[in-house]
């Protein structure tokens, strides 16, 4: 049995000794029974506004107290929420900042526990934002490369954002992101975001639009030397369907530049026809992120503009088709994802992929009590434990990973 845990008005952590942790399912609130010590780089937050909830010594759901906030942990790459963190929510105080929040505890050592678990231990391989000589790094590719805007807008998103992918740019290793400025074609509400918290925390786009010679020479630098990706459509960017031109040229000018490693696109799946330049361009893999594979659940969440969960079916078609590896990276929400009837969606949507492809779980980064009130009230979950067996069990000709994998390792 864990305790609870919460924060004072200072920000301070308490564990609450008199109290068992307790987690939500999205609907519910019961114990957090299940949970791994908290992971290296995981970061413990509070939740402004909310006031914490526990357990009593007779497993009554109990609030912790005036001033004594609830937190949530912002996992790593590599790990997947299980619970989401019990907290009453004040309706008359702002949204929390969408992030990807998870239960929090502490065992009988007092060390902190959080509701999930390992998905895939290669992932965190791969984050180097940690490195003593990251700075150092950024600072010579910026001397030697000082006219590449491509470079410069990756070290201000490694140093201001955090951005794994961006950090990797600098690091020379694993994959790279190359941000093109898309625009954007989903407004989800407020209370939610449609990216990967582990990977980067972005407040704005890329402040300006490269050339597809910009993209191709720091996309091919990375790939010369020891990275193996380089990807379009990650954290800050909009849709980079919506930019096929420049994508489509700069795809061009790395073949022209270096036939090594993957070139890969994170997109929407928003218009099949440009994904099928694209792969005729000679883009590798692709990964469609979706946060539910119902089109009804699709539309609450995403509100696509100009385009409907069908284009984005269709997109996958175009990508099975075209022969090149594929992906669904699925944002993944605890009271959501869990519901019998998206869990059966889901895997009838994977069961379309090919032998081999990947299902890429990630947290969704979300208010989540307000987030799950979007879709509506639902029937006993199944559990995000379950979810993750079912997955295994009947999409069993996929991998399940959190980052997509080079199709060329080097």
């Amino acid at each position: 049995m864990f305790s609870a845990v919460h924060s004072d008005r200072s920000g301070r952590l308490v564990v609450a000794a008199d109290y068992s942790a307790a987690m939500s399912d999205g609907s519910a609130i019961g114990p957090l029974a299940h949970a791994v010590r908290l992971p290296a780089g995981t970061d413990v937050v509070q939740l402004p506004g909310r006031t914490g909830i526990g357990l009593d010594r007779s497993g009554r759901v109990r609030e912790l107290g005036s001033g004594r906030f609830g937190v949530g942990a912002i996992l790593p790459i590599g790990y997947l929420r299980m619970a989401l963190p019990a907290y009453e929510d004040d309706l008359s105080a702002p949204p929390l900042r969408p992030r990807a929040y998870a239960a929090v505890g502490a065992d009988a050592d007092g060390e902190l526990v959080v509701g999930a678990v390992a998905l895939d231990a290669d992932a965190g391989a791969a984050d180097g934002r940690a490195s003593p000589d990251l700075v150092a790094r950024i600072t010579a590719t910026q001397r030697d490369h000082p006219s590449n805007r491509v470079l410069r807008q990756l070290a201000r998103c490694a140093k201001d954002y955090r951005c794994r992918a961006a950090a990797n740019a600098f690091l020379g290793r694993h994959d790279c992101a190359l941000p093109v400025a898309a625009p954007r074609n989903e407004r989800p509400p407020e209370v939610l975001a449609l990216t990967d918290d582990a990977d980067a925390s972005p407040t704005e786009p890329a402040a300006f639009k490269p050339t597809p010679e910009e993209v191709a020479d720091a996309a091919s630098r990375h790939l010369v030397g020891e990275g193996t990706v380089v990807a379009f459509g990650r954290a800050c960017e909009g849709e980079p369907l919506l930019a096929v031109r420049l994508v489509e040229a700069a795809i061009v000018g790395i073949r022209e530049r270096t036939r090594l490693g993957t070139i890969h696109l994170e997109t929407n799946g928003s218009v099949p026809v440009a994904l099928r330049r694209l792969c005729d361009a000679g883009l590798d893999s692709v990964a469609v992120r979706i946060a539910s594979a119902r089109a009804e659940t699709f539309e609450a969440i995403h509100r696509p503009e100009g385009f409907r969960f069908k284009d984005v079916r269709a997109s996958i078609a175009t990508a099975i088709a075209a022969k090149i590896s594929v992906a669904l990276r699925v944002l993944s929400l605890p009271g959501l994802t869990d519901r019998p009837i998206e869990l059966d969606a889901l895997l009838g949507l994977a069961g379309e992929l090919p032998e081999g492809s990947s299902l890429i779980l990630s947290d969704l980064s979300a208010d989540p009590q307000r987030a799950l009130r979007i879709v509506g009230a639902a029937d006993a979950v199944v559990g995000m434990e379950q979810t993750l067996d079912r997955l295994r069990a009947d999409a069993a000709h996929l991998r399940i990973v959190a980052l997509p994998r080079p199709l060329v390792r080097r």
